[in-house]
């Protein structure tokens, strides 16, 4: 292992490394792990971009829709809390004098938005800058982004496919976007993710969780594109091909 060592040890740092040794029996298998990681991330790559994608997509159309405007984020009747409007204010003020001119539109805002501030309008919402409760599940949520969600679990009382609740769709986008975050930061994604705001000593959503309930949110979204990551499951088939 001493070459291995000298080659990569001090190249990834002895701290990244750490995180492998210590789910290892020798540095030969920690080394391996790192690997099967990086294998892991391939996995979610392709499907992080789908879901995000579709997420952005599906919440853009609806409050487009529902506001009357490309430019919802600007509608005197879209109540945002702080720290949403604050996030969507920055990638507007970056594109003011294109958007102003007209050599942008309103595409180039949302595709710009980060996957965390399609995550916060799934949310509860908190307080704008005034004080007043953002209230989401009542002014964004029904009516509104929920007619995206065309398929949840369940049957309502006419024996049809009910839509999902904002709490579970918000859950699972929540919980992928920290599964993400952590896979594109190339830091150890196999032993799941941490729920958002719990302790670090918190029991984490396992991995195929995860990843199951993003494949649901997506097909809640469109079922075509879900289904290519039906079948042949790649994220068991790598999970099993686990070194040692």
């Amino acid at each position: 292992m001493e070459k291995l060592k000298i080659q990569y040890e001090d190249f990834l740092t002895p701290e990244r490394f750490a995180t492998y040794r210590a789910g290892a029996v020798d540095d030969d298998q920690a080394w391996e792990l790192y690997r099967w990681n990086l294998d892991l991330v391939a996995v979610v790559a392709p499907l992080a971009s789908d879901l995000e994608v579709a997420l952005r997509n599906t919440i853009h159309q609806q409050l487009t829709e529902k506001l009357g405007t490309e430019m919802w984020w600007a509608s005197p009747n879209l109540r945002l809390d702080e720290m949403t409007r604050s996030t969507i204010v920055s990638v507007v003020q970056k594109h003011r004098k294109k958007l102003n001119n007209g050599r942008v539109g309103a595409g180039r805002v949302v595709a710009d938005l980060s996957f965390g501030t399609w995550v916060m309008l799934l949310g509860r919402g908190s307080s704008d800058a005034l004080g007043r409760p953002a209230d989401y599940e009542g002014r964004i949520w029904r009516g509104c982004i929920n007619q995206g969600f065309v398929r949840g679990t369940g049957l309502n009382s006419s024996g049809q496919p009910r839509r999902p609740m904002r709490s579970a769709v918000h859950d699972r986008a929540q919980n992928f976007q920290s599964l993400r975050n952590a896979a594109f930061h190339h830091r150890r994604i196999s032993e799941g993710v941490r729920r958002a705001g719990r302790p670090e000593t918190s029991a984490r959503v396992p991995l195929e969780t995860v990843w199951d309930e993003a494949v649901e949110l997506l097909g809640w979204m469109n079922r075509p594109l879900a289904d290519l990551y039906l079948g042949e499951d790649k994220m068991t088939t790598v999970l099993r091909r686990r070194p040692g």
